[in-house]
């Protein structure tokens, strides 16, 4: 950690206040299909850049504004109710309560999802559905599409450029006469390649890409992630935990991205419109960038030049994370999709990654006369899974009189979260997971609190079925993979795309560029 005297800082300023507001919130509808676990994308309308107010429509009730700062459960009260279904509660062996007792409504009357992508039954309306949702597999991520040359969708996932135009080749790999350094009819662009990541793609459509200026956990709100339980409201166990002190965490997160220190690249795929107001089948990669001009504190400036680091990328330099999306009318909405998430070097805690379970974006594209400028109101949420936390070590030993020192760095971020612990004057968890992500009914780990300079620490857990795993270790249990609802916020500015950095500390560069040194904070994910 840089500045752990800060941090402590931040907490005891959490302490003497509590941050409130209101405003009207509004709603972005998801345009994909209409699976179960839809994971509607809720936005409380705040724009990430004040001064630039964006309409996003009518309100969901105008004039009835919301307290985003009072947190939906009193996390001192303890849960003494008798767990039931229909209570609009997750509990142990439910799969979704959306507070009644009614099937057909996508959420059984005993608690367990209907239909849905993603739990291997093909549906109405599905053409496929291989029990997850990961695009590239043979079934995309939405259930829309079986992934197959010649079906008339674009799958960017299998690397398909074109499918049933013209000039598209028999193995939808490549468009006839791109490449050829003329801009024939049909194409955006034609550097005289078909390389990616160089401002010119392989389907003779400008790539374009924004890089985030803004990452971090968003407050525990109704109106901020996604709704896995069917209630109507956001879900975010991960927030929930971490009560008042989310900004602890927050400041690994964002001091490292708003200096330009890790660059986290959002890019478009398949950019049939050029300023990205309506695309109907697109993909938004998450990758990570390096900086192409030797000058960090540039990299949030408007076309500031970036690499893209292979590492972020597949053997075939398409996005190792990436979202299945569609954009109308500038309303950006990506998902569900299964991904792992790099975040980049956060400082004391390393570079982090994490498997996304059903994960979505939103966000307003926003654009000038040519080309997209930025995604604005952007909205990151999943499921993260308990395994993932268990891979990261308790921050709490890293806080200077936190009550973290010693034994606590001999646990982790997820015994930290489950078990619960007390941070200087706060009170961190306990919390479990809260998305059934197997469906096999909700999991639940027993730990015992963290106190007295002993360290929270799991002692077993709990399967969705009911099995019961002894031990510490039953963390790390394939059975146990469940995870915690999760939401962040990103703002971010657009960039020139410059080539692939390489690996070596060298970069592959474009437009017979000079060879630049990838930074040694870059981010790379492990």
């Amino acid at each position: 950690m840089r500045n752990p005297t800060r941090l402590a800082a931040v907490l005891l300023a959490l302490g003497a206040t509590t941050a409130c507001g209101s405003t009207v919130v509004s709603v972005q509808a998801d345009a994909g299909p209409t699976p179960i676990d839809n994971g509607l994308i809720v936005d409380a309308g705040q724009p990430i850049d004040a001064g630039q107010p964006v309409d996003l429509g009518a309100p969901i009730d105008a004039g009835q504004p919301v307290d985003l700062g009072t947190p939906i459960v009193d996390l001192g009260r303890p849960d003494t109710r008798v767990p039931r279904c229909g209570d609009g509660i997750l509990d142990p062996m439910e799969s979704c309560d959306d507070g009644n007792n009614v099937s057909g409504d996508r959420c059984s009357a005993t608690c367990r999802f209907e239909a849905r992508c993603g739990d291997g039954r093909t549906d109405m309306g599905e053409a496929c559905d291989d029990g997850n949702n990961t695009s590239g597999d043979g079934c995309r991520s939405d259930c829309l599409s079986n992934e197959t040359c010649g079906n008339r969708i674009v799958d960017t996932a299998r690397g398909e450029v074109c499918d049933g135009m013209t000039n598209c080749a028999a193995d939808c790999r490549s468009v006839l006469m791109c490449g050829n350094g003329r801009t024939d009819p049909g194409e955006q662009c034609d550097d005289g390649n078909t390389s990616r990541w160089d401002g010119c793609g392989p389907d003779c459509r400008l790539e374009q890409a924004v890089v985030l200026n803004r990452l971090s956990i968003a407050p525990e709100s109704p109106t901020i992630g996604c709704d896995f339980s069917g209630d109507g409201r956001a879900d975010n166990a991960f927030t929930h935990a971490l009560g008042p002190a989310y900004g602890v965490l927050n400041s690994f997160l964002t001091s490292n991205v708003s200096n330009g220190q890790v660059l986290l690249q959002l890019a478009f795929l398949n950019l049939t419109d050029p300023r990205g107001q309506n695309l109907p089948d697109t993909r938004v990669g998450w990758v990570l960038g390096s900086d192409a001009n030797m000058d960090v504190t540039d990299n949030a400036t408007p076309g500031n030049p970036q690499f893209v680091q292979r590492g972020s990328l597949q053997a075939s330099l398409l996005p190792i994370a990436s979202f299945q999306s569609v954009v109308r009318g500038g309303v950006l909405t990506g998902g569900p999709e299964d991904i792992l998430l790099p975040l980049g070097n956060t400082g004391g805690l390393g570079s982090l990654q994490f498997n996304l379970k059903r994960g979505r974006i939103s966000g307003t594209v926003v654009a000038n006369d040519t080309r997209i400028t930025e995604i604005r109101n952007g909205v990151l949420c999943g499921a993260i899974q308990g395994r993932d936390l268990a891979n990261i070590r308790n921050p709490a030993g890293l806080i200077p009189g936190g009550g973290g020192g010693g034994m606590m760095n001999n646990s982790t971020f997820l015994e930290l979260i489950v078990g619960g612990q007390t941070l200087l004057i706060f009170r961190i968890g306990p919390q479990q997971p809260d998305i059934d992500v197997d469906g096999d009914g909700l999991e639940r780990y027993e730990a015992r609190m963290g106190g007295g300079g002993l360290p929270p620490r799991i002692e077993a857990c709990i399967d969705g079925d009911g099995t019961r795993i002894e031990g510490r270790e039953c963390a790390m249990d394939p059975r146990m993979a469940d995870g915690f609802s999760a939401a962040f916020q990103v703002g971010s500015s657009w960039i020139n795309l410059r080539g692939v950095s390489g690996g070596g500390g060298t970069t592959t560069p474009v437009d017979g560029g000079v060879p630049t040194p990838t930074p040694v904070d870059a981010g790379r994910a492990p």
